[in-house]
């Protein structure tokens, strides 16, 4: 292999690199909670709605248990 081969590649792989980390290639602005598909203002509605979701998680392979026990007859 050619030295010259390397080198070229290194420029062009440091070209591609510094033109795809530009600073101005984004064009957003950077707005607390509107990345995020919920609103964020009402913080009791967030917390009920946070619970109820983890809560449903939680709760579904206890329900999944006993529903087995249950249609098993040992409950």
């Amino acid at each position: 292999m050619n030295a010259a081969v390397f080198a070229r590649t290194g420029i062009r792989a440091r070209a591609t690199i510094g033109a795809t980390m530009r600073s101005d290639a984004h064009h957003w602005t950077n707005d607390s909670g509107k990345n995020i598909p919920f609103s964020t203002k009402n913080k009791p509605a967030l917390a009920f709605k946070v619970s109820a979701y983890l809560g449903t998680g939680f709760a579904l392979p206890f329900i999944a248990s006993y529903w087995q026990a249950y249609k098993a007859g040992r409950v």
